[in-house]
């Protein structure tokens, strides 16, 4: 019996789990199971489990195993790094080995040619087996660096790692909201052996170094539940990586726990109401879209019961949604995977990254009569996304009838709440404030916060005439940068009849730009100014991070 046929037997997975599986397959080298794996739609336990099934091979359960260190270094180190295997019983002429995959014939015959012994294959998961070979064969110096990153990563609260090759090794940034922090460098010495430890970890085949490639995996670090997002990009001097960082536990936050200000939940929510039609979620890399989609998935999925989610890589796993990772490489791309999902009949669909005319056509077509669509783009702010759509979609009509609203996001860095001091605004920001209409207490809620910073800079702040402002003078908290943490900046474009109109007749940007001022539309500047007025950020980080 087929693995496919057996894990549907057994219910483990769906008949369309497997279809879509099956899918991918036939477009890339990887086995079914390792795809439902790399899927989330089975554990590496239930793969093992169904094998041993299938093949008649014994599953170890290496946690349980007494293990001989004379026996264990039978199989040389660089043999059982490189075909991920470990020695865990000896039987006169025969040695048992714990592999992931035991048809794997070279990994077999190297082994007995080293060992002299015949080989007796065991399964194991790809986990037990690389933390056996940790424990066994000394401690990669990569672990103990890699862990320290991520410790600090959590310690800074960013969101991301930035690993980027250099002639001198690998120089090493931590992205935080939308801001990039150095931390330090690894040694050209140990940069091989930490990019060969993320590159195992994630699931990434370690002798592709010349395409660029995309994984993930969990991780506990100092009791801290993480999910590593890992995209590697190869580079002159090796590779370099971006490694997103999350809690893989966290539920969804609620779209009103996002940041928008009052007018623009309202207008999204009522966007997200709507049958079929697509919703955007615009922003440059780091922004947030991923929160924001998801909240989105959140708040429409009591009414749509069945959800597919195309995405590269999977961001966080969620229960009784269909989840497909993308793998450009394999041939698994946005438009073929979103036809393939779309004759499964969802009600929802969500695809991380439209990139290119043929996705979007499709996913358009789609959202016109069919589910409802929430898409994200890399875009500067709504009216640049709704230009680079508007420059790919030759049919402007149906861009007109099934775009429902675009969300822009940023983020900026939050003024630390330890150290927030109230001060009288600058000649630049009384400028920008100004032109934003944001002089006025009345326009902005900061005289509802009450007193921020100490009674001394209030005081002096209300003497001074002019419209308050605050800034973190800098503490232990903060690490003496006066910002703590990030606070989201946003615009909410709806597109109504009189945008859809100037959008199928084709008019040029400006013109729709000035028709969704005149409906009262508010742009990323103004939210993060007023933002600003209110004491969540400054106007400094706001004009920074929107240059």
């Amino acid at each position: 019996m087929r693995i496919g046929e057996l894990l549907v037997m057994n219910g483990l997975i769906t008949e369309q789990q497997l279809g879509l599986a099956l899918e991918e397959q036939r477009s890339s080298s990887s086995k079914l199971g390792e795809i439902l794996v790399s899927n989330q739609v089975i554990s590496e336990r239930q793969l093992v489990e169904a094998l041993e099934f299938q093949l008649g091979v014994p599953v170890v359960m290496m946690a349980e195993m007494p293990f001989d260190p004379a026996v264990v270094h039978l199989i040389p180190e660089t043999i059982a790094r490189k075909h991920q295997v470990l020695s865990v019983g000896r039987d006169g002429g025969r040695i048992r080995v714990a592999m992931q995959d035991p048809l794997d014939h070279e990994a077999v015959k190297q082994i007995q040619m080293v060992s002299g012994l015949q080989v007796l294959p065991m399964l194991a998961t790809r986990a037990e087996i690389t933390e056996s070979i940790i424990r066994f064969y000394g401690t990669d110096e990569s672990t103990e660096a890699w862990n320290e990153l991520l410790k600090a990563a959590i310690a800074s609260k960013a969101s991301g790692i930035d690993l980027e090759a250099s002639e001198h090794g690998l120089t090493v940034r931590f992205r935080i909201g939308e801001s990039i922090h150095e931390h330090g460098r690894i040694t050209k010495a140990k940069q091989q052996l930490l990019v060969e430890r993320i590159k195992r970890l994630a699931g990434m085949p370690i002798d592709r170094s010349p395409l660029p490639q995309t994984g993930r995996y969990e991780t506990i670090v100092d009791h801290t539940p993480l999910a590593v997002r890992a995209s590697s990009l190869p580079t002159l001097y090796g590779e370099s990586f971006y490694l997103a960082i999350s809690d893989p536990y966290s539920p969804p936050l609620k779209l009103h726990e996002l940041d928008f200000v009052e007018r623009d939940l309202k207008e999204l929510e009522q966007a997200l109401q709507q049958t079929g039609g697509i919703v955007i979620v615009a922003g440059p890399p780091g922004s947030g879209k991923t929160a924001v989609s998801q909240a989105m998935i959140d708040h429409k999925r009591p009414a749509h019961r069945k959800i597919i989610t195309l995405e590269s890589p999977i961001a966080k796993v969620i229960p009784g949604i269909t989840q497909v990772e993308l793998k450009e490489e394999s041939g698994l791309t946005v438009d073929r995977t979103l036809r393939a999902a779309l004759r499964h009949k969802p009600d929802l669909v969500w695809i991380d990254g439209l990139t290119d005319a043929a996705s979007v056509a499709t996913a358009l077509s789609a959202a016109r009569f069919g589910p409802s669509i929430i898409g994200t783009m890399t875009a500067k702010h709504a009216f640049d996304s709704l230009g680079r759509l508007m420059a790919v979609v030759c049919d402007k009509e149906l861009l007109a009838s099934s775009l429902h609203c675009i969300v822009a996001q940023r983020l900026v860095r939050r003024v630390c709440k330890q150290c927030a001091q109230s001060v009288p605004a600058s000649d630049e920001e009384m400028r920008q404030l100004e032109a934003a209409g944001l002089v006025n207490a009345d326009s902005a809620k900061s005289s509802s916060k009450g007193t921020i910073g100490n009674f001394r800079s209030f005081i002096f702040t209300q003497m001074s005439g002019k419209p308050a402002v605050f800034r973190g003078s800098g503490c232990r908290a903060c690490g003496e940068t006066g910002y703590q943490g990030v606070v989201a900046i946003q615009e909410v474009l709806t597109i109504d009849d009189a945008i859809k109109e100037r959008i199928a007749s084709g008019k040029p940007i400006a013109d729709i730009q000035k028709q969704a001022a005149q409906n009262g539309h508010k742009e990323l500047l103004y939210n993060g100014l007023l933002k600003a007025r209110e004491g969540l950020t400054t106007v400094e980080e706001a004009l920074k991070v929107l240059k």
